[in-house]
């Protein structure tokens, strides 16, 4: 059969294919629309800080932890001092080391390989290194961002974005200790993401304007003798991200307080100095409570009237040191012995502060078994526990007393225990005294707000709240859960840790150079007067002054005078030199004084006129020292010297407990004073104030502005109204005055501005300034 007779077809159209195309490829998105719905794409990998620290010394092992949310392949970290660790690792959570051997300010940043690909981080970790001298003979760099045309990306970092313009300066935190070793030459090297650019040498501040990348910068500081030369490093680093981040280890339940101030003894009666105080306000406690609003009962259980000059105290039942042990009626009256038997100590401590008014007669001397058993007794059968003063007091002074530094109440038997053991006889009593000249404590049992929970002499203490505290209305448990003390060695290094948030609080004087390099926190102003500070020592060691002036001429005790104290306070420039000199004529025409101190009315002692020196501190300025030496001279007469000495701070830190204290004049600068350095406890026992509130209690003392004229004014006016119409009120007033009058001289000299910085998340409470008080208390995070 033929085939079909065929014909040319119509070309089919191709609209209705595309359609069907456009349909399937609708249908297939859509599901893949859904699928997405369903299955989000996968996000990029992150790594995230789990555990890094912000402060570490030179030497130490840093570790840094790093989780991711899926197994590495390998990862690098940058550790800011041009060193790196690159590993490879399967796992997710990374945790890696590193040594830094010197100080510096490094930013830690990594980025890491994974299986979907690599990821570099924004975040940068910072880590402050200390400047620690590690020998005598070195000294230690020091670079600080003096200004920035742009603030940086972060607060109170060295973090900036590229573009921006930066004055910095290089320096050294002092020179080597030992004096024969100078710094011969500073020399600093910038490197820029791991290449050198630049390396100066010369200047003291330079100028540097950032790109992209990552700096850091390096100090080189040589010393040397002539003969042998050392060297040491110090870093900086300077990342240039307009994104970055910066990991922080913030604390919410803690806080970190620097301080200048280590403590050295604490041992609660005779703990004498700032940082040893600053430890034992925070736990321990004493009878009687003292705060802005009043004395109140602490571990008394109510507050009693005199009955005659004797006062009975009955003892809290509520009270427990920390190992769950109630305080009794013998802890008080152990602790209170113990106080009066040391007040003879050298170097001093401050049970004189009881024992003027407990003790009979020359309470130095009168510090034994027969006097101190009628001065104090207890009961535990009642819990009770009795002083008997020696002359009639106030309520308000016998409660001053008992809040006064050496009246700490403590364990009995954890004193004894820790080789405070006392035997009570007359024999033991004076065993005690000679078996302690040496021995310091170094931790305690706490009845207070807080316990000691690990310390390092000299870097830190770490104080706890203690289970057993439970706190009253005026005398509340604290919300802190633990607070560390960190003793650095310079504001230098306090400033970098406020601006790491490694330590939450630091105070500055206002003068100081960097303070508007931090920004971001909070601050606290306080301004208060101090004066140039004369300090005179009542107890001169006259052997050891011997060895800084081989001619001096003066008697040991000649300070504890009254009159001679306000002789030398009126001598001073600016105030009354014929005062002065009718008060030293006074004196040396007593006959009673004559005989005391030896010296006789032509102002001779031990047949040769008196050589007194007057110490200074190391480069003061002005001519007030040498104008005080030439009124004295004048005052004094005949051919009395008044030599000046010039020694640093340290030499008076060093001496400043009587008892081995050299000095019988010492003047210091005001700029570098800190409102918690260099006062020992030697004024009126109202002369500081102490509490704390529902946190932490940072102490000071109350440097008052009353000086010895403005005593003398009172005392004489009331001598008048004594001679005029005799009776017991204006007897004890006059006795009083006399028993206040301060150990310090301080002519009104100018005021003191400081400046404390805190964490914005740390709330201030029951703050108090005024003149001479600096009252400063942490409440909550």
């Amino acid at each position: 059969m033929p085939d079909p007779e065929t014909y040319p077809k119509k070309p089919r159209s191709t609209r209705k294919k595309w359609y069907a195309i456009i349909i399937v490829l609708i249908v297939v998105l859509s599901s893949f629309a859904i699928l997405s719905l369903l299955h989000p794409s996968r996000l990029e990998p992150a790594i995230n800080v789990d555990s890094a620290q912000n402060y570490i010394s030179p030497g130490e092992n840093y570790t840094l932890i790093l989780q991711s949310d899926e197994a590495y392949r390998n990862i690098t970290v940058e550790w800011g001092d041009n060193t790196e660790t690159a590993m490879n690792y399967t796992g997710s959570t990374l945790s890696i080391s590193h040594i830094y051997t010197s100080p510096g300010i490094y930013y830690i940043y990594y980025w890491a390989n994974f299986s979907s690909g690599l990821y570099r981080s924004n975040t940068y970790i910072p880590v402050y290194v200390e400047n620690q001298v590690s020998s005598n003979r070195t000294a230690d760099g020091i670079i600080t961002v003096l200004n920035s045309s742009i603030p940086s990306v972060v607060s109170n970092s060295n973090i900036y974005a590229p573009g921006t313009a930066l004055n910095i300066s290089i320096g050294n935190t002092g020179c080597p200790v030992n004096s024969t070793f100078n710094i011969i030459s500073q020399s600093l090297t910038i490197f820029r993401n791991g290449t050198m650019e630049q390396n100066k040498s010369g200047h003291s501040t330079y100028s540097l304007n950032l790109q992209s990348g990552y700096y850091i910068l390096k100090l080189i500081t040589v010393t040397g003798n002539g003969t042998t030369n050392y060297t040491s490093a110090y870093y900086m680093d300077i990342p240039v991200n307009p994104n970055a981040v910066l990991y922080i280890n913030t604390v919410t339940d803690s806080i970190v307080v620097d301080s200048l101030n280590p403590y050295s003894n604490l041992n609660p009666q005779e703990a004498y100095t700032t940082g040893d105080l600053e430890i034992l306000y925070n736990t321990e406690q004493f009878l009687v409570g003292n705060s802005t609003s009043g004395y109140f009962p602490e571990i008394a259980s109510s507050l009693p009237g005199p009955d005659g000059n004797s006062y009975t105290f009955n003892i809290s039942h509520n009270v427990r040191f920390q190992n769950g042990v109630t305080v009794n009626a013998y802890d008080v009256y152990y602790s209170l012995v113990m106080d009066l038997l040391l007040e003879n100590k050298s170097p001093q401590t401050p049970g004189w502060i009881l024992a003027q008014y407990l003790l009979p007669g020359n309470y130095h001397e009168t510090n034994n078994y027969t006097n101190i058993m009628n001065a104090i007794t207890y009961s535990n059968s009642t819990d009770t526990v009795t002083l008997n003063f020696t002359v009639h007091l106030s309520p308000n002074r016998v409660y001053g007393l008992l809040s006064s530094p050496g009246a700490f109440i403590s364990s009995a038997a954890n004193l004894s225990s820790n080789g405070e053991a006392i035997s009570f006889t007359a024999s033991g009593f004076r065993a005690f005294k000679l078996s302690n000249s040496n021995y310091t404590m170094e931790n305690i049992l706490a009845d207070g707000p807080y316990e000691i929970e690990k310390s390092v002499p000299g870097k830190y203490i770490t104080l706890i709240r203690n289970p057993e505290f439970t706190g009253t209305s005026k005398n509340r448990a604290p919300s802190m859960d633990s607070v560390t003390i960190d003793y650095r060695n310079s504001y230098s290094t306090i400033y970098q840790d406020i601006r790491f948030n490694t330590s939450q609080i630091g105070a500055f004087p206002s003068s100081y150079t960097y303070l508007s390099g931090l920004s971001g926190l909070s601050t606290y102003n306080v301004t208060y007067n101090l004066s140039t500070l004369y300090s005179f020592n009542a107890n001169i060691n006259t052997t050891l002054l011997g060895k800084f002036v081989t001619d001096a001429n003066v008697p040991h005790n000649l300070f504890s005078n009254i009159t001679v104290r306000e002789a030398f306070y009126e001598a001073y420039p600016g105030n009354n030199l014929s005062l002065a000199k009718i008060l030293w004529h006074s004196f040396i025409t007593n006959s009673t004084e004559d005989s005391k101190y030896n010296i006789t009315s032509n102002s001779n002692y031990k047949g040769s006129p008196l050589v007194i020196p007057l110490f200074t501190e190391t480069g003061i300025s002005g001519s007030n020292i040498s104008e005080f030496s030439s009124n004295l001279k004048d005052m004094v007469g005949n051919d009395s010297s008044f030599p000046i000495v010039t020694e640093p701070v340290t030499f008076m830190n060093t001496y400043i407990s009587a008892g081995i204290n050299p000095m019988p004049v010492y003047e210091e600068t005001l700029p570098e004073m800190n409102s918690t350095i260099y006062y020992s406890y030697l004024g009126n026992t109202q002369n500081y104030t102490h509490a704390y509130a529902n946190g932490f209690y940072y102490y000071a003392f109350n440097i008052s502005n009353k000086n010895q004229s403005v005593l003398m004014n009172a005392l004489n006016s009331n001598i008048t109204i004594l001679i005029q119409n005799y009776n017991s009120t204006n007897l004890g007033n006059v006795k009083t005055l006399i028993n206040s009058t301060y150990m310090y001289i301080l002519p009104s000299h100018g005021r003191v501005e400081m400046k404390i910085y805190y964490q914005p998340y740390l709330t201030m409470k029951n703050s108090i300034t005024g003149s001479g008080i600096l009252l400063f208390n942490y409440i909550k995070g």
